[in-house]
């Protein structure tokens, strides 16, 4: 993906974001269990994909060097968020420097569920709403 199309991705989940803080719309940054955020794990993170029903992703604050973020927003209302390592040199050790930058809104909804697979070198980790935390964003 080129530099271009990832900056247009950034800017307009970045737009969404103010958008639907100007709305004062519920936001909430997502969170991940210790397990995948431990300084000491080395688990080759290379790709995480998020499904959100009944919620919206509402801006990614940072994008890790040589990522890629792919985002669906069908109107079926089922939001998906795909991020993926550019190689293998780009794997992540543990998610601590995604930790509770991507935003959602949503999560006040009956109907809101989250669920993430996280793919490592050896393993997929899958996380339910209950593994995910969603905190009010940091200012």
């Amino acid at each position: 993906m080129s530099k271009t199309v990832r900056l247009l991705i950034f800017c307009l989940l970045t737009l969404s974001f103010v958008a639907a803080k100007a709305a004062n719309e519920e936001l909430r940054a997502l969170s991940w269990p210790s397990s995948l955020m431990a300084s000491s794990s080395n688990l080759r993170i290379s790709e995480i994909r998020i499904a959100l029903a009944c919620g919206e992703f509402r801006g990614i604050r940072y994008i890790p060097s040589d990522w890629n973020v792919e985002l669906e927003r069908p109107v079926s209302g089922r939001a998906k968020l795909h991020l993926s390592a550019g190689h293998g040199a780009s794997d992540l050790p543990n998610l601590k420097v995604l930790n509770g930058v991507i935003v959602v809104s949503g999560a006040g909804s009956k109907c809101f569920d989250a669920s993430a697979i996280v793919y490592t070198e050896n393993s997929e980790h899958r996380l339910t709403k209950a593994d995910l935390g969603l905190a009010k964003p940091a200012r």
